[in-house]
């Protein structure tokens, strides 16, 4: 897949950058990093912010400091982070009872949409669901270009 000039990311993708030993970490690192050097826009819902918290709460190998930590380092990259709007909530609503979702991974969904950016995630069972989405994608489309990218 061609780098496009901003992506929204779902939290299956940004979670990769605090864990080392997930699936497809060097994608998720590689769109960060063409981020950091200006040839991509990072968007993300407000509420990626809970979400990514949430599970990092949950390793039992982090303590309180360390998760407060990792928030710290994801609003000091600055990426764009959209508050929901009640028009976000509800196309979130109908795109959740017409495909099957939670309501959280619609209200990524929607924002997208209404972005008219890409949606990059890491959830298989979300790609499934959502297939017949041109605006969304899996986080493995960037995995060969960031091997790539590395051997040169």
């Amino acid at each position: 897949m061609t780098l496009p000039k901003s992506v929204l990311l779902d939290s299956s993708v940004v979670i990769k950058w605090f864990r080392e030993s997930e699936i497809w970490r060097e994608a998720s690192v590689f769109l960060r990093q063409e981020y950091l050097n200006g040839r991509l826009k990072i968007y993300v819902p407000s509420l990626l912010i809970l979400e990514i918290a949430n599970v990092l709460r949950y390793k039992p190998d982090l303590t309180s400091f360390q998760v407060q930590e990792a928030l710290r380092s994801l609003y000091d990259l600055q990426i764009m982070i959209i508050d929901l709007s009640q028009e976000a909530i509800i196309k979130a609503i109908d795109l959740a009872y017409s495909w099957d979702l939670t309501i959280y991974d619609a209200a990524f969904v929607a924002t997208a949409l209404n972005l008219n950016i890409p949606f990059i995630t890491a959830d298989e069972k979300l790609i499934q669901k959502l297939s017949s989405f041109s605006q969304v994608h899996h986080l493995s489309k960037f995995e060969t270009r960031s091997k790539s990218e590395d051997e040169t």
